[in-house]
């Protein structure tokens, strides 16, 4: 198994401290042993100022939807999203692992609006989605570590749906 592959496998059994961000070069089969996305029909979408392809997948050993971004060019892994994470399953549960963020910033969960529910920790490569009134971690994102300059314009996904 790859450094990185045994670095999700600890993060998805729980080790939410442990993560250090995604590895610099790390490619999609650096993420086979634990993350399952097929690249058969990759879609285009924007992440910071760049534009990636998504391989929608599974996190292995869970039933939790995970997704894998790649830099067109290259194949370079830039993010990896895991939707209802099995780890950090409360907010709390987030801040007694790791403290306070260093940003939150307003995202969304479809077309609602959850203010301060991004919660950035740029030099672990994490970003994780919580919903304190409702209790619960809705969404994690890993990349490789920025600043929390950089974060904005290389790393962050913006999730807010339009109703039409």
């Amino acid at each position: 198994m790859s450094a990185v592959a045994d670095a999700i496998a600890r993060l998805r059994d729980g080790d939410l401290a442990s993560w250090r961000g995604l590895p610099a070069g790390t490619e999609p089969a650096d993420l086979e042993p634990v993350i399952d996305a097929p690249d058969d029909a990759p879609a285009m979408t924007g992440i910071g100022r760049r534009k990636a392809l998504v391989r929608f997948g599974e996190l292995l050993g869970t039933d939790r939807d995970a997704e894998v971004w790649v830099s067109p060019e290259s194949s370079e892994v830039w993010l990896v999203v895991i939707n209802d994470p099995p780890f950090g399953a409360t907010p709390e549960e987030v801040i007694q692992q790791l403290g306070e963020p260093a940003l939150r910033l307003d995202s969304a969960l479809g077309t609602v609006r959850l203010p301060a529910s991004e919660w950035v920790y740029p030099d672990r490569g994490l970003a994780i989605f919580a919903d304190e009134e409702d209790e619960r971690v809705w969404r994690a994102a890993l990349f490789p570590p920025v600043s929390a300059e950089e974060y904005d314009e290389r790393s962050r996904v913006h999730l807010e749906q339009r109703r039409r």
